[in-house]
């Protein structure tokens, strides 16, 4: 961590190959490393959108280690700058933060988990104040992670925040011009050529999503479960987001399922569960949904993903009991209504 040698090098190489046909090209990426770093990492490249290149240039312009620091800085307050927001609905965010893993793996990795927090942070705030089209832009830069916001579009359009949605579509039509000006077509092409290499997705038993729980539980990859899990949790998800009172919640249920239904995600990534946790947890929820998405923020869930199969399922497993929840509070509460 202190010298750099993390996730880091895959944004400063990106900064330093945008415009280029080299931009994600293992052999120019390994080369950069080295120059970076004297040496190469395992399974690094640079795997994000073309666009994002654009935006991390500026860290560039710096020498290597001062750009680092001042990122890491960077990184802390758009962390600190979530907390202080969603603290004055949830207090307790602060105990959870302190003590989460996410968090921690996070910052020694050089991720970029907390911009996802303060993009969805700006974007809510800029709802909340009927600035619909300007927060819809906003969260279009979330995008960096699009995979883990797939389900996202239907909070928009489920509860017919069309400025928030138009918003967010022009955001990405201008991101996707971003990254076009930059090489093309062939620059994409070479993405989803990386994309498409199974050893840029290692360690599947080790990720906190459906693919890693199957791994863990089953010894092997099982596709057939996998998918029929995602779309059974994908049909859970959509349900809850059409029948969730207000848009906040329905983006976290979205953001819930996106977090485990995708192909590539590890440790870091369930800092957005803070966000998920912030959102539904209103004083209305169930003590039975509070308590276990409480038990996903705890230590002791990323120990036992570290540790070895079948005790890294956990999590998933986890998140099906969250889903299965959450409906059942759901279906209760709609027939409560009807009465």
């Amino acid at each position: 961590m202190l010298r750099a040698e993390n996730d880091f090098v895959h944004w400063y190489v990106g900064g330093l190959l945008f415009g280029t046909p080299d931009l994600h090209l293992q052999a120019p990426n390994h080369a950069k490393q080295v120059q970076l770093l004297g040496a190469t990492l395992d399974h690094s490249y640079f795997i994000r959108p073309t666009f994002y290149g654009f935006f991390l240039k500026p860290l560039t312009w710096l020498p290597y280690l001062t750009s680092y620091w001042l990122y890491q800085t960077y990184s802390l307050g758009a962390l600190l700058f979530f907390l202080w927001t969603f603290s004055r609905q949830w207090p307790d965010i602060w105990v959870y933060a302190a003590m989460s893993v996410p968090i921690l793996s996070h910052m020694v990795n050089g991720q970029d988990v907390t911009s996802l927090l303060l993009f969805c942070t700006v974007s809510l705030l800029l709802a909340r104040r009927n600035y619909d089209f300007l927060g819809g832009i906003v969260f279009a830069l979330c995008a960096i992670k699009f995979h883990l916001f797939i389900l996202t579009p239907f909070a928009m359009i489920a509860h017919r925040r069309w400025r928030l949605f138009a918003g967010a579509v022009v955001g990405e039509v201008a991101l996707f011009l971003i990254g076009w000006f930059a090489g093309g077509w062939p620059v994409f092409l070479s993405l989803v050529a990386l994309l498409r290499r199974p050893e840029n997705h290692p360690y599947p038993e080790l990720m906190p999503n459906l693919r890693g729980m199957v791994y863990a539980l089953s010894g092997n990859g099982q596709p057939a479960i996998y998918l029929v899990l995602c779309a059974t949790l994908s049909a859970a998800a959509l349900y809850l987001i059409w029948t969730a009172k207000h848009y906040e919640a329905s983006l976290a249920y979205a953001i819930m399922a996106g977090l485990v239904i995708n192909f590539h995600a590890y440790i870091q990534d369930p800092v957005l569960l803070l966000l998920c946790a912030a959102l539904l947890f209103d004083g209305r929820e169930s003590a039975a949904l509070r308590t276990t998405i409480q038990l996903l923020l705890l230590p002791v869930v990323y120990i036992l993903l570290l540790w070895r199969p079948p005790y890294s399922g956990i999590f998933g497993v986890l998140i099906l009991i969250a889903f299965s929840v959450a409906v059942r509070d759901h279906i209760r509460f709609r027939a409560v209504g009807a009465t």
